[in-house]
């Protein structure tokens, strides 16, 4: 009974360890208020984890400050800049003076999460002519305007 309890925990502390190796988490200092999904999250200094638990396409935002917390699966998308393979990226989508998280960006990946667009964003992108897409490096608070 000792032995395999013994086994069970050294198997427990390295699948630990390993997902810890496996993680892609990147701090960002996002200055506005954005629309995450169907929620609304606040400015502030969040956690994002382009391959959370290991999964690749599942994506989690945390901002400790306020509590806001949220998770996605992700569409994968490739063929990203050399720059931004470096520094990792957060891609929003604004319409008038509202921002919609669009994609997610691990540094050193040239592979990418492209969000699916809610309901919301839809219905605004359909009454909406112009889209401006902000992209905001990892541990920078410095916006890059793109526009479509």
């Amino acid at each position: 009974m000792r032995n395999r309890s013994f086994a069970t925990l050294s198997v427990l502390a390295l699948l630990a360890v390993a997902s810890a190796f496996g993680q892609s988490k990147v701090r960002y200092d996002i200055p506005f208020e954005f629309h995450f999904m169907d929620t609304v999250m606040p400015a502030g200094q969040y956690d994002v984890n382009v391959a959370f638990n290991n999964v690749r396409n599942l994506l989690s935002l945390d901002c400790y400050a306020v509590r806001a917390h949220g998770y996605t699966v992700t569409f994968g998308i490739g063929g990203g800049d050399n720059n931004a393979r470096d520094e990792g990226r957060l891609v929003f989508n604004k319409y008038g003076d509202t921002y919609y998280l669009s994609e997610a960006w691990a540094p050193g990946d040239s592979q990418g999460g492209s969000l699916a667009k809610s309901k919301t964003e839809r219905e605004i992108a359909r009454t909406t002519p112009a889209v401006a897409r902000f992209t905001l490096p990892a541990r920078k608070s410095r916006v890059t305007i793109a526009r479509r």
